[in-house]
């Protein structure tokens, strides 16, 4: 996955997860479970969490990771590994 479609994931979560109609948050909660869904080999992002990571803190998104965890608990526990690299990296 390169970090374009990365960039579309999380925009795409960000829109819904921010709706203010409920039909927003239902759409939000389908496609998190759907992406992170280690079965589904041909939409899953569990392969790349340090990309993942790398947008969510570009986009200053990191509370995602909150709503991952409900989606995929190890995937979430991945990216708070990756993100706190990130910012040893930044220090």
């Amino acid at each position: 996955m390169n970090k374009q479609l990365m960039t579309n994931l999380v925009n795409t979560l960000t829109k819904y997860k921010d709706g203010a109609e409920e039909h927003d948050r239902t759409i939000f909660e389908t496609f998190l479970y759907g992406v992170f869904d280690e079965s589904n080999k041909n939409y899953t992002v569990v392969q790349h969490l340090s990309l993942l990571a790398e947008v969510l803190a570009e986009k200053k998104r990191i509370d995602l990771v909150n709503d991952i965890a409900h989606a995929n608990s190890n995937a979430a526990y991945e990216l708070d590994v990756h993100l706190r690299e990130l910012q040893n990296e930044r220090i």
